[in-house]
């Protein structure tokens, strides 16, 4: 049996489904990433997984454009003969549907990741576009058999848009909780990424991982940190992540340099994450809306306090006042305040990582995650009479 993974990024791919991809292929099942050519296409293929390439242009309104990427799908699809087709993300979503359906393939899923920044932005083309995605998910809904959910926001959102019964909510992608632990971190690079950053030891590190979108709340981050650093001189903040250029949402090469100086640090993109969460005390994500906020999964996973916003994803992830705190967004005022309690409580910083790490083992590991994948598709193959 044949199943192919469709996303509009072998990074997305190989980050956040490379645990649902080896398990599958572990019960015996052929497995193909379709993807544009990336950094990551090898490691994919290093882990058994097929490749298989196509063009897509992630920002682009232009309709041949988008008519020429379903062809192309649609003729992957009819040559490959696939079984299931499961899709990642608005375009692959849509367009794979479209194609899929044209291609005969028997089985279709859609997985809704998170709903973009037409959610969180008020502009009249932000709006317009949002009305579009609508239309086109609606039709989307219709082709597939299922459809996940990372979220009830998510869910609850777009529920006017399918059939209740093919709708299933499925917190998180799943975290390594072997990998993202204390006890293998690599500690030959903890110091030299302390040298390498100037982090002394008596500093406190306050850490953001995400891509350098507004909607991430970068702004109200940098805004926080300046308010903290007047009253506390021991903090380092550092900003993880890479400017998606052409998205209208990225942040601008200008921001990045008039916030830089000596306690706020945009490091850029990094392979070293466990090594860098190993050494932050407070874990930080103002984001304006998630899917599941793999970031602050890991963070827990390493045992740390985080703070995040009462946004939808974010709050499936932290429990307000156990394993960190939860505020509005927008709000560096109160992202501030957050911090600050965590700041000036060291107990109450290990007792909030203890219980992040509780919690991911319990809601949020590869374990857990992908048992739920592997009776997905089982309870779907049954229901299609597929199984022998």
């Amino acid at each position: 049996m044949k199943v192919a993974f469709l996303s509009q990024s072998d990074l997305n791919l190989y980050l956040f489904r490379l645990s649902w991809m080896k398990a599958l292929i572990r019960e015996g099942l052929q497995v193909y990433a379709i993807c544009p050519k990336g950094d990551y296409t090898n490691r994919l293929k290093k882990e058994g997984v097929g490749v298989i390439h196509y063009n897509i242009k992630k920002n682009s309104f232009n309709p041949l454009n988008e008519v020429k990427t379903i062809y192309e799908l649609y003729k992957i699809f009819k040559k490959e003969n696939f079984d299931i087709l499961q899709s990642f993300i608005l375009k692959p979503n849509i367009y794979g549907a479209i194609a899929g359906r044209l291609a005969d393939i028997p089985i279709i899923i859609n997985t809704v990741t998170g709903l973009g920044y037409v959610y969180t932005v008020n502009s009249s083309k932000a709006r317009l576009l949002k009305l579009l995605s609508k239309v086109l998910y609606k039709l989307s809904f219709k082709i597939a058999r299922k459809v996940i959910f990372q979220n009830s926001d998510d869910f609850n959102d777009l529920n006017g848009l399918l059939d209740k019964n093919k709708a299933l909510i499925m917190k998180g992608t799943g975290v390594d909780i072997t990998y993202f632990s204390h006890k293998n971190v690599d500690l030959g690079r903890i110091k030299a990424i302390k040298d390498e950053l100037k982090i002394e030891n008596d500093k406190l590190v306050i850490t953001m991982i995400a891509r350098l979108y507004w909607s991430k709340g970068i702004k109200e981050f940098v805004e926080a940190a300046n308010m903290l650093h007047k009253k506390h001189r021991n903090l380092v903040f550092l900003i993880i992540g890479w400017i998606d250029k052409g998205n209208p949402d990225a942040i601008t090469e200008g921001f990045i340099k008039k916030a830089t100086n000596e306690f706020v640090k945009f490091i850029g993109k990094r392979e070293d994450i466990r090594e860098i969460l190993y050494v932050t005390d407070i874990y930080v994500l103002p984001s304006y809306r998630e899917g599941m906020p793999r970031t602050v999964l890991e963070a827990m996973a390493m045992e740390k306090p985080i703070v995040t916003t009462d946004a939808p994803g974010c709050r499936e992830a932290v429990e307000n006042g156990v394993n960190g705190f939860l505020i509005p967004i927008k709000n560096s005022k109160a992202l501030a305040e957050a911090i600050e309690k965590l700041i000036l409580n060291k107990d109450l910083r290990k007792k909030m990582g203890r219980a992040s790490r509780e919690k991911v083992v319990k809601e949020f590991s590869d374990e857990v995650i992908v048992h739920k994948v592997l009776q997905l598709y089982e309870d779907i193959l049954r229901d299609c009479k597929m199984l022998k």
